[in-house]
């Protein structure tokens, strides 16, 4: 535990940057594009909650953001991205802390970077209003900026980064992570570019032999880690839950779709006779499978347990489903055309996802 709070007392102090001449402006509420604030989480407790606060009487120049995430009632992970500067100077110097806070009986966090020797170099104290719309910071010792103050709750996100990262990896199960520090010094490993700015594929290496020790997908929103070094290849969920992933939208025009697609390998024109499996579109071969696939018109096309669509007669059909990734799961339509003897098969487009929640 020493190797962790360490670890992050140096990425603190080398956050303490210098901008140039325009500064940087106030942290946008994350994820809120109108006027509506999304609740915090009704819970007491400190499991579950997670977002994003902005501190009171923030400026362009002296502000901050607070980002927390609840991994059970006595463990809390946050990050505190503070900017300190000056308008006539036009410059500003900015700091961050990452690490988790251990809470007490009173329901108060408080987190403490320890120096080198072992000794306390500074606490950081988090004490959350009963509705969850409220967390006051307080400090004891030196810190290179103030973090203290009142913090108001904007939104349930939180965009990850290197710090929270490696935080919440430091804080899983050393059986499902292998982070071992016995077996020698590590190092985590963020990637600056993510895949389809959701996944974080990060590594860590041992330090002496620049051997992999592990290989993990990190979702951008915290809700999962995969372990990818498996042995049959399949990323394998060792922390949250698959259906943030499953749930997340993109926003091209004219209308928002599922970041992971479902198609019909093949494309959704078939020749009678022929058979195609449905698949999750995505850079990764996570497990899948289906829930409750049903064919408007069997005689045109049906559908297995398994994915497997066959097309029998010229006619269209529509192919609804869940498919079910771990313990999420999200339902979607596939239009199928099946044309004469001989007819070549076309790509097909991603299949739409039902708007009613999926059955179950």
């Amino acid at each position: 535990m020493k190797r962790f709070y360490r670890l992050f007392a140096v990425t603190a102090a080398a956050a303490l940057l210098l901008t140039g001449c325009n500064g940087k402006t106030a942290p946008a509420a994350s994820g809120n594009t109108g006027s509506q604030i999304i609740p915090a989480p009704a819970n007491t407790g400190w499991n579950g909650y997670f977002g994003t606060l902005t501190r009171q009487s923030s400026s362009q120049y002296n502000n901050a953001t607070l980002q927390v995430k609840g991994l059970d009632n006595s463990v809390v992970l946050f990050e505190i991205d503070m900017m300190e500067g000056s308008e006539e100077e036009d410059r500003s110097s900015s700091l961050q802390i990452v690490g988790t806070m251990l809470t007490g009986e009173d329901g108060s966090g408080l987190y403490e970077a320890l120096k080198e020797d072992g000794s306390t170099e500074y606490t950081i104290r988090f004490d959350r209003s009963e509705d969850g719309q409220l967390i006051t910071v307080t400090h004891t010792g030196d810190t290179p900026m103030n973090p203290d103050g009142k913090y108001d709750w904007v939104d349930s996100q939180i965009e990850s980064d290197a710090g929270l990262a490696v935080a919440l990896l430091e804080n899983l199960p050393t059986a499902a992570t292998s982070l071992n520090g016995n077996i020698g010094a590590y190092t985590i490993n963020y990637p600056e570019e993510s895949v389809l700015n959701y996944f974080y594929p990060v590594t860590a290496t041992l330090d002496d032999t620049k051997a992999v020790l592990a290989e993990y997908l990190v979702c951008a929103d915290l809700s999962a880690v995969w372990r990818l070094d498996t042995e049959d290849g399949v990323p394998a969920l060792i922390y949250g839950t698959a259906q943030d992933m499953l749930d997340k939208l993109v926003y091209p025009e004219p209308e928002a779709t599922p970041l992971l697609g479902v198609v019909l390998k093949g494309g959704t024109l078939m020749e009678p006779g022929s058979s195609a499996k449905i698949q999750l579109d995505l850079p990764y071969p996570f497990a899948c499978s289906l829930g409750q696939p049903l064919s408007s018109n069997e005689a045109v096309a049906t559908v297995s347990k398994d994915g497997t669509v066959t097309a029998h007669s010229p006619g269209t059909a529509t192919i609804t489903a869940d498919i079910v990734v771990e313990d999420g799961k999200r339902g979607f339509t596939l239009e199928i055309t099946v044309g004469s003897e001989g007819k070549a098969a076309e790509s097909q487009p991603a299949a739409k996802a039902n708007s009613e929640k999926p059955a179950g």
